[in-house]
């Protein structure tokens, strides 16, 4: 099935680029222009995925993201002018899956649109439960201390309750603990996210591992459960 996407740019001339490059790679995509249109058309619904500017004329972006994750946890993707890290970070807090900086290279922006369709789809049933929990090393729940991690739910639980991570954190916190011991490596973490297409902006990782600590971070021991070595990587506590 076609995967469509929501466009969400003002711009007519960068906007008829993301509907060209969507429609080369395979997607099905519909354009607006402004953050009142993109949350009319995503309540309507139908949509696997987001591409959004910042920049929006009559709403903050950042507006515009947190209000759609708050509904939705399909893949959202920030494609944007704004490319200093303290906007990357602040579009990743808000719930962004990833973010691209203009100028960008088509053949890239599709690579990641894929990667997060990728993703987010391990979350479903059949074959892609297998191997997503192949893929995180085991089909059995892993206990973290208070915090437990179920490969084929791709979810984690402390005490009863539900930690909210995305698809990206879940994954993340799920490839430091099959590798409980050793230090991951930046490089490593990367390439198990992004294949060979990673992010130039490698500090994305520091983000990711960044909010799961908040998320983890009224758990008993929960900040503290993964450790950084400075240059070499994170690593898994004991717990």
């Amino acid at each position: 099935m076609t995967a469509r996407i929501l466009l969400v740019e003002d711009d007519p001339a960068l906007q008829s680029i993301l509907t060209a490059a969507t429609s080369f790679g395979g997607f099905e995509s519909e354009s607006v222009r402004t953050g009142l249109e993109a949350l009319k058309a995503f309540e309507r619904g139908g949509f696997d995925a987001v591409l959004m500017d910042l920049g929006l004329p009559d709403m903050d972006g950042g507006e515009v993201l947190a209000a759609l994750r708050k509904t939705s946890d399909i893949p959202i993707l920030v494609v944007s002018g704004r490319g200093s890290e303290r906007d990357k970070i602040q579009a990743l807090d808000l719930g962004a899956d990833d973010f691209v900086a203009k100028p960008f290279l088509p053949g890239e922006l599709l690579a990641r649109i894929r990667a997060a369709l990728r993703r987010h789809r391990r979350q479903g049933s059949g074959s892609d439960e297998s191997d997503s929990a192949s893929a995180d090393g085991d089909r059995q729940p892993v206990r973290l201390g208070k915090l437990t991690l179920d490969p084929l739910r791709r979810s984690a639980e402390a005490e009863g309750k539900e930690v909210s991570l995305n698809d990206t954190e879940y994954k993340v916190l799920a490839l430091l603990a099959r590798e409980r011991g050793s230090i991951v490596s930046r490089s490593a973490l990367l390439e198990a996210l992004y294949g060979d297409n990673p992010p130039k902006e490698s500090r994305i990782v520091d983000v990711y591992i960044s909010n799961i600590r908040k998320k983890l971070a009224g758990l008993p021991g929960g900040e503290e459960l993964i450790g950084t070595y400075r240059g070499r990587g994170w690593m898994i506590r004991r717990t």
